[in-house]
């Protein structure tokens, strides 16, 4: 699923621009081995896991990993979420990894509150605090996903897929307007300070518009906005390649923190996007291997 968008990020003042741990390496875009195919996964008709929260879990001696596959929403009242606190009472997670970075407001939320700011990150976070758990993101961080998205993609072509999928959000009917008073703080602050190669036309929101139709080969208005141009689950063109790419980018990140947390842990909770979780599931074994 879509990582969190920039309005969680701007939660703070210091915003989530750049991630607590940011690597110089290139990463690489391509699919993890083993791993399914976005263009695959068993959704159901509205292209969501069939089971809400998707639930992967093993116990090898004292190892014991819960996977929980979740999907972004920002009701409290929705059924998922006591799924996901009845999986906390019962495995007392030592550790708590999560989509995206937790801003330190949510940490001292209360429960509706922190999942009508944070959706399922706010809750994992919220539900950490009540079990004692630590927290660690297990996301790549935005530096890395820039740097390597440039290995295989133009800058305007990243730019265009970052600000649509952060910024104007995976959403049916986006609110260009807040999108375009948002956009030169975002521009600036999320995607140049992560690395993307910056241009004086692409500071404003004219300018990001002129690139929005030169990649997407048509003008950006509520009436013509199309989502699935930016799904990694449709075959759309480029900009939905683009989206597997990150996703890869992402899933090579959670295995490899998923396996350094069972190094040092015995209870662990992994809370992230059911996609992610799906495609990973046929490697989840990995995880556990010494």
């Amino acid at each position: 699923m879509e990582r969190l968008t920039w309005a969680l990020a701007a939660i703070t003042t210091a915003a989530c621009a750049v991630s607590t741990v940011a690597s110089t390496r290139v990463v690489s875009t391509a699919p993890v081995k083993g791993a399914r195919s976005y263009l695959e996964l068993p959704l159901d008709a509205s292209g969501e896991a069939r089971t809400l929260p998707y639930i992967w879990e093993r116990r090898v001696n004292k190892k014991h990993i819960v996977v929980v596959g979740t999907r972004h929403v920002s009701d409290p009242r929705s059924p998922m979420y006591p799924r996901i606190q009845t999986i906390f009472e019962r495995v007392r997670p030592q550790l708590v990894l999560h989509e995206s970075e937790a801003p330190e407001a949510l940490k001292k939320m209360k429960r509706d509150e922190a999942i009508k700011v944070g959706a399922d990150l706010g809750f994992a976070v919220h539900l950490a605090g009540q079990y004692g758990a630590r927290t660690r993101s297990a996301d790549a961080s935005p530096k890395e996903e820039i740097k390597a998205l440039l290995t295989e993609f133009s800058a305007q072509e990243v730019l265009v897929f970052l600000t649509a999928q952060r910024l104007i959000g995976n959403v049916r009917k986006p609110n260009l307007d807040l999108a375009a008073a948002e956009y030169p703080r975002f521009y600036a602050d999320y995607l140049v300070a992560n690395g993307l190669p910056g241009t004086t036309s692409w500071q404003t929101w004219p300018g990001f518009l002129e690139a929005y139709e030169n990649v997407v080969d048509q003008k950006l208005s509520p009436r013509l906005w199309n989502r699935d141009l930016f799904s990694p689950i449709k075959r759309t063109g480029r900009l939905s390649t683009l989206a597997r790419s990150l996703n890869a980018i992402r899933d090579r990140r959670l295995l490899h923190e998923m396996r350094t947390a069972l190094t040092r842990y015995d209870r662990v909770v992994v809370v992230f996007g059911s996609w992610h979780v799906l495609a990973l599931e046929p490697v989840l074994e990995s995880v556990l291997a010494r």
